[in-house]
């Protein structure tokens, strides 16, 4: 990863042309926000109509002799995303295909995780295949080859010499998922915003990657702080290198109790935002406010620096948070969810 991020220094406006105005056209057809009313007043099967006649046809038309009902809508969601995010990367070339590639490399670390996880469970594998989105830095016949591999220590070995390897290592040796997971997106962050920046709209984007980190903080710390862990329980969550709560502040923080914890708050670049409903509200609730706020950030921000990485990272952002609105509400009506408590999971920007 490191030596992708050597490179990253000095984008230019001219090099951003082409792949920003292919993300225009590209935006146009994510979902507006006044059709999600009309999605969560339809049944499974609606909602499976609805995305036949949308940008998902394809995989749903695709997938649709295999499978059905929820797994139909799962499915066809991850393949959407894959297509979509490695037509990002096909569209780029240069600095900004690094820099996109780079911003993905997540997947990779979902597709780590899932398969991890599915055999230990002993998961089908078609089950796990499912579920990987193929965006990152390994392609989809790489991540099919560690699908066939029979133990965690094979997988493990496929990233002999990578950063990712030091993590798997200790997966390998019985540590905790969790603490595995946290191990990965650790060094992910660490490496992104650890990118240099010579340019405003590359602070811009580091700033938000810092962001991003605050959020995913908080998080952890309201999450564990409802369910009373400690302050031990807590850090080893945290992710360094954020804009605001680094590691020293998350250790405040995390020592305080409920009601100081919410009060110190205030001041935060997120309190605005979540304010007036923080105090007594469902966490996820909080959670879906939070990631709007992100989105809101990059969206606004990417309108001042209209030839950068921005307006591609804000798509990025836009593209997840319609997958994951979808699987919300397919969940929620397959569980049998009240409207309402699904609506209130969902990010609509």
């Amino acid at each position: 990863m490191a030596g992708i991020f050597k490179r990253l220094i000095g984008t230019k406006p001219s090099e951003w042309a082409y792949v920003v105005s292919r993300v225009r056209v590209m935006s146009r057809k994510l979902i507006p926000a006044d059709e999600y009313n009309k999605l969560l007043n339809m049944e499974l099967d609606e909602v499976i109509r609805y995305l036949e006649e949308s940008e998902y046809k394809k995989e749903i038309d695709e997938l649709g002799f295999k499978y059905s009902g929820l797994t139909l809508i799962d499915y066809a969601l991850s393949l959407n995303l894959s297509r979509t995010y490695n037509k990002l990367i096909r569209i780029s070339k240069g600095v900004p295909r690094d820099l996109i590639s780079a911003y993905l490399k997540r997947y990779d670390i979902w597709n780590i995780l899932n398969i991890i996880r599915g055999k230990m469970y002993n998961f089908p594998q078609e089950e796990i295949e499912g579920t990987l989105i193929y965006a990152g830095e390994y392609d989809e016949e790489f991540f099919k080859t560690l699908l066939i591999k029979e133990t965690i220590e094979e997988i493990a070995k496929a990233f002999e010499g990578t950063p990712f390897y030091p993590a798997l290592e200790k997966i390998v040796r019985v540590c905790p998922m969790s603490e595995f997971e946290d191990d990965l997106y650790k060094i992910y962050y660490n490496s992104l915003a650890g990118i240099k920046a010579d340019t405003l709209d590359m602070k811009y984007f580091i700033d938000f990657i810092k962001m991003e980190v605050d959020i995913k903080n908080i998080k952890s710390i309201l999450r564990l702080k409802s369910e009373g862990a400690s302050v031990d329980e807590i850090m080893p969550k945290i992710i360094p290198r954020g804009l605001q709560i680094n590691e020293d502040e998350a250790r405040k923080l995390s020592a305080l109790e409920w009601d100081e914890l919410l009060k110190s708050l205030e001041g935060y670049w997120f309190w605005e935002e979540i304010k007036d409903s923080v105090d007594g509200a469902e966490l996820s609730k909080i959670e879906a406010m939070l990631d709007k706020l992100w989105a809101k950030k990059v969206l606004s921000k990417s309108h001042s620096f209209p030839l950068s990485v921005l307006p591609v990272m804000a798509f990025i952002l836009l593209k997840k948070i319609e997958v994951d609105n979808l699987r919300i509400i397919a969940r929620g009506k397959s569980a049998g969810m009240d409207t309402e408590n699904i609506k209130e999971q969902l990010v609509i920007v």
